[in-house]
């Protein structure tokens, strides 16, 4: 038979659980290393927590039409507008067009490469062009991560 106790509030049981609607907890009392799945999500973090995680991300191969994504965190889709200009589209629109982005890929026969933006990014999609500093370029690895409020 389960043993349960109850006092102030707070609820132990055999499964060594804890249950309480008026407890607040000092920084650093957690130290469970393996929180239930799904206890923790983005909405519980705290605001500045929030501004510290990707907001968006996507490895897509260049080299094809539309470009290919591998992998992928609120992305849509990756449009192809032409060699080495890409469109990123966001499932989720992003807070405001202020955010921070950052690109990375390979191309092997160049080692001088550049990643930057072809307009103003807006709140749904980032454009951007990828060259050999000289020439636009179809990578086949592309790499793009995102930051906003």
């Amino acid at each position: 038979m389960p043993t349960t106790i109850t006092s102030a509030g707070i609820t132990f049981n055999d499964a060594t659980s804890l249950t309480s609607a008026n407890i607040t907890l000092a920084d650093g009392a957690v130290t469970n290393p393996k929180l239930a799945d799904g206890a923790v999500t983005a909405a519980k973090l705290g605001t500045t927590e929030q501004k510290q995680i990707a907001k968006a991300w996507v490895n897509f191969n260049g080299t094809t039409s539309p470009g290919t994504i591998r992998s992928s965190y609120n992305v849509s889709s990756v449009t192809k507008n032409g060699t080495g200009d890409y469109t990123v589209n966001f499932a989720s629109a992003m807070a405001d067009a202020n955010y921070s982005w950052a690109a990375a890929h390979n191309f092997l026969s160049d080692n001088a490469v550049d990643c930057g933006g072809r307009q103003a990014p807006t709140t749904t999609t980032l454009r951007i062009k990828i060259t050999n500093l000289t020439t636009y370029i179809d990578p086949q690895w592309a790499n793009i991560i995102v930051f906003s409020n």
